[in-house]
């Protein structure tokens, strides 16, 4: 059990760690989608909602 809840707590901050990265190369608040980025299952939403939303950083030039 132990094992278990190990493995999902790595695999959660893996995710929130990905959220952050994808927040900081496209342009978005960094604390805002890491923060949601930590909240189990919902991380999941928000990690996938980064990787379709565009680039902001290439947008404004």
């Amino acid at each position: 059990m132990l094992s278990l809840s190990l493995f999902l707590l790595l695999t959660n901050l893996l995710i929130a760690y990905q959220c952050y990265r994808y927040a900081n190369t496209k342009g978005y608040p960094v604390k805002l989608f890491t923060g949601l980025g930590l909240l189990p299952y919902f991380n999941l939403v928000v990690w996938v909602y980064l990787l379709f939303l565009p680039n902001l950083t290439t947008a404004k030039n």
